[in-house]
């Protein structure tokens, strides 16, 4: 079967049935995830972070049915678990679940695998990392038999991550839940002109040949997005929104004085390590060198370009230089799908929400600055860039969430 997800230019983002879609590392999938489960003794983390992807997956499926009629159970069942595969997260069986629940395996598994390789095995006593997987199948059983978002609830029993042989989930109708739905394309930025290049290279060339790797899992035995020494997932561009908005929501009254500081940290100082992860695997790739290097340039603020256009190529929306000098970096960030999902889910707020964005540029910053060579992009260097950061710093001199007409943020390099 075709999966029909397709890179949208006036969105910068792939999409499949009205979901955003973006390419997101290993390495953030679980290493977000080790800080929020620290929040696990004050915060229920099953809404948060099971749920936010059952009503994405249930969106999803539910309007691809609908338009394919005539697919029988048995179809729609395969789809799903090629749909997984092609998105990255690995191997999945869907034959023992039923109208009425059942259980799910993964014989390969993107989260349970990423995290075994940075952070170890895990205790018997600690959960499984399929929080996202257990939503999803959650969302897909229910779009499957056409029943209601949150008619089913899921557990997983068994985690690779934990030295099993296989991932396995429980699938069953719980007590029937009203979850609100997804923020689909979420509220879409006017048209905005995009810049004139003046870097000396060609924007839209880096962009088309990072889109033209067509990654997929299916081309894979484990169903991994394999691409520039590394793996990767095509995932839900509001998964992430959704996780940080209802943090963000509990954070007050259950984290206590700097709880929303505390959700801030998280989020900016992981997007700030993913920006070493995703342009030290990039950047240093034998695609890049044999691809891209002969059409950017080498001085500073062509590599911004380039590195900006790794983010437009992700689908993360039209990530752009506005203005550019030795201390001072002004970044245009167009129909960013992460502000579309917040202004669709909370409307205008009292303080700019950026910090995945700014977080990351930061990273960009100091990245671009030392330009490093490493032998790994691993745990290790990750580590080493963030110490060495130094006063790097992002405001958000306009944000769409404080009513202005765009998104931009000024990265300020001391």
């Amino acid at each position: 079967m075709e999966i029909l997800d397709t890179y949208l230019e006036d969105k910068s983002t792939y999409q499949f049935a009205e979901e955003p879609l973006s390419l997101q590392s290993e390495y953030f999938n679980v290493s977000i995830l080790k800080e929020i489960e620290k929040l696990g003794g004050k915060i229920d983390l099953n809404p948060v972070l099971v749920v936010s992807a059952q009503v994405l997956s249930y969106a999803q499926f539910s309007k691809f049915f609908k338009s394919q009629r005539n697919m029988s159970e048995e179809d729609r069942k395969k789809f799903v678990e090629n749909y997984f595969a092609h998105c990255g997260f690995g191997k999945l069986s869907m034959r023992s679940v039923s109208n009425k629940g059942g259980y799910a395996e993964l014989i390969s598994d993107h989260f349970a695998s990423a995290w075994f390789k940075y952070f170890g095995e895990r205790t018997k006593e600690q959960p499984g990392v399929g929080y996202f997987t257990c939503g999803f199948l959650c969302g897909a059983v229910e779009a499957i038999y056409e029943v209601p978002s949150g008619t089913f609830d899921g557990k997983q029993s068994t985690c690779i991550s934990k030295g099993d042989n296989k991932s396995r989930f429980e699938v069953f109708r719980g007590l029937k839940r009203t979850l609100n739905p997804s923020p689909s394309n979420g509220k879409q930025q006017e048209e905005d002109e995009p810049l004139t290049d003046t870097s000396g290279i060609n924007d839209f060339k880096v962009i088309e040949l990072i889109k033209d790797l067509h990654l997929t899992g299916l081309a894979t035995d484990k169903g991994f997005v394999e691409c520039f020494g590394t793996t990767w997932t095509k995932n839900y561009a509001n998964y992430y929104p959704l996780v940080m908005i209802k943090l963000l929501m509990q954070a007050q009254k259950k984290l206590g004085k700097g709880g929303v500081g505390h959700i801030k940290k998280i989020f900016t100082e992981e997007a700030e390590k993913n920006a070493y992860f995703i342009l030290g695997s990039v950047l240093n790739s034998e695609f890049w060198k044999e691809k891209i290097t002969g059409i950017v340039s080498s001085d500073t603020n062509g590599m911004w370009h380039a590195c900006l256009d790794i983010m437009s190529a992700f689908g993360c929306g039209k990530w752009e230089l506005a203005e550019g000098s030795s201390t001072e970096y002004k970044v245009n960030v167009i129909n960013n799908p992460e502000t579309n999902a917040f202004l669709k889910l909370v409307g205008n707020t009292k303080a700019p929400l950026g910090y995945y964005t700014g977080g990351f540029l930061t990273g960009l910053a100091h990245y671009i600055r030392t330009n490093p060579k490493p032998d790994a992009v691993d745990a290790n260097f990750i580590e080493e860039m963030r110490t060495s950061k130094g006063d790097i710093s992002y405001k958000e001199e306009q944000s769409r969430m404080l009513g202005s007409e765009k998104d931009t943020l000024m990265i300020l390099v001391h």
